[in-house]
């Protein structure tokens, strides 16, 4: 049996003329095949993106959950910076506001009682001798009405640290939001024993902020509203434990002697820097006994024990009398405490306190948050409808800030007082 190939040899098979002419010409002579392709110089047409507002919307799928996350945490982290701004800035709004105030009531208290507040502080020379320190017989200092917290007791200044502030009463949360506060349970200044006074070193105001660049032979003048003006000389500082509540308690009842406590190091509560300060007699107003409390009936519990985040009040054991308010003037000074003297507010512990200690603050914040959140959606509708995205920021910038601004001081109040 024969087999047949079925495909002829290229050899053996006839040549047409398409194959001759393919092979015999040139390129250039090839037939040009016309097309409907657009010659290649011709410029396509440019995409138009649509809207945002056009656009369908996204699926969703694990995509669009992904992207929804990210927004969410972007916007979390602005929020968080802007917090950020306002610890640092807007809290000093409010103390600005405050210490605002205080100066027309120190003004007013100083008028009361016929003083100025104007004095000068001289500079300590040091080739003259030190002063003594010891006063003998010192005089009663009634105070001219009942002292509530947050009222201004005094003005501090402290020149090398171009500090002037004026002082309240208390050294609660919301004292110290003021400015700068007296522990009531510490004799007032120019009093014989050691006056505290706390403050705030990062936040509302910064008013000692650089307390650690006092040195020894700085001076620190405290005019109060009893109208005497005293000069205490820095003597040395030291970092305590946040519960060495002995700096303020230690100190001998026949000295006039200062301390100033603030938070250390910057930013944290984790220990404190304590500044002691000598009184100088020849440079200050008349020394006057001990009295707690401003003169007014002690209260009858006490706060845990320690200096606090920056500091706690406690009923201190210093032994010394306690002045009463006159009743008259021109009867005798009383040796007790009328019953009928409102009791000074017992002590509380203003920043040892920790995370969400205000529950006050949950119901303020939920509102607040609801408001801004409803400036934000209502910002963005009125952008969609006239199909505008800067009008949104335009339009809602404003109350956005304002709304913020109330939003993060009741958020504030939710954490620990010492950030």
């Amino acid at each position: 049996m024969t087999f047949v190939p079925l495909v002829t040899p290229l050899s053996s098979r006839p040549v047409s003329d398409d194959d001759r002419y393919r092979t015999e010409a040139t390129p250039s002579q090839w037939p040009v095949v016309e097309t409907n392709s657009p010659p290649r110089d011709t410029p396509r047409p440019a995409r138009v993106r649509p809207s945002r507002w056009d656009r369908p919307p996204d699926p969703h799928d694990w995509r669009w959950a992904i992207g929804q996350l990210g927004r969410a945490l972007i916007t979390t982290g602005l929020m968080m910076f802007a917090f950020v701004g306002y610890q640092l800035w807007g809290t000093g709004i409010q103390e600005a506001r405050s210490q605002d105030q205080l100066g027309k009531d120190f003004t007013a208290a100083i008028k009361d009682v016929g003083a100025t507040t104007t004095s000068t502080i001289a500079v300590i020379d040091p080739n003259v001798p030190a002063p003594p320190t010891t006063v003998a017989g010192p005089a009663d200092q009634p105070f001219p009405h009942t002292i509530a917290e947050g009222e201004v007791v005094a003005a501090i200044k402290i020149p090398a640290i171009n500090l002037t502030k004026y002082v309240v009463a208390g050294v609660g949360i919301h004292d110290l939001r003021k400015g700068v506060g007296h522990f009531p349970n510490t004799p007032f200044p120019g009093q014989l024993g050691n006056a505290a006074i706390a403050g705030h070193r990062t936040t509302y105001g910064q008013p000692f902020y650089d307390l650690n660049k006092l040195k020894p032979g700085d001076d620190v003048g405290i005019t109060t509203i009893l109208g005497g003006t005293y000069v205490y000389v820095v003597t040395g500082s030291e970092e305590v434990g946040k519960n060495d509540y002995y700096v303020i308690t230690d100190s001998d009842p026949n000295r006039a002697t200062l301390t100033l406590i603030t938070c250390t190091p910057v930013g944290t509560s984790s220990r404190r820097l304590v500044i002691h300060a000598t009184l100088d007699l020849l440079r200050s107003s008349p020394v006057g006994k001990a009295a707690l409390f401003y003169g007014q009936t002690p209260p009858d519990s006490s706060s845990p024990d320690g200096l606090s985040g920056e500091p706690a009040i406690t009923t201190t054991t210093l032994a010394a009398a306690v002045s009463t308010l006159p009743t008259d003037s021109a009867a005798p000074v009383a040796t007790t405490v009328p019953s009928e003297t409102p009791a000074f507010a017992a002590p509380t512990d203003a920043f040892n306190q920790g995370w969400f200690a205000d529950s006050n603050a949950y119901l303020p914040v939920i509102l607040w948050g609801l408001v801004l959140l409803g400036v934000a959606i209502a910002s963005y509708r009125l952008a969609k409808r006239q199909r505008k995205l800067w009008l949104a920021f335009v339009v809602g910038a404003v109350p956005f800030l304002v709304v913020s601004y109330f939003f993060f001081e009741n958020v504030n109040r939710l954490l620990p007082a010492a950030i």
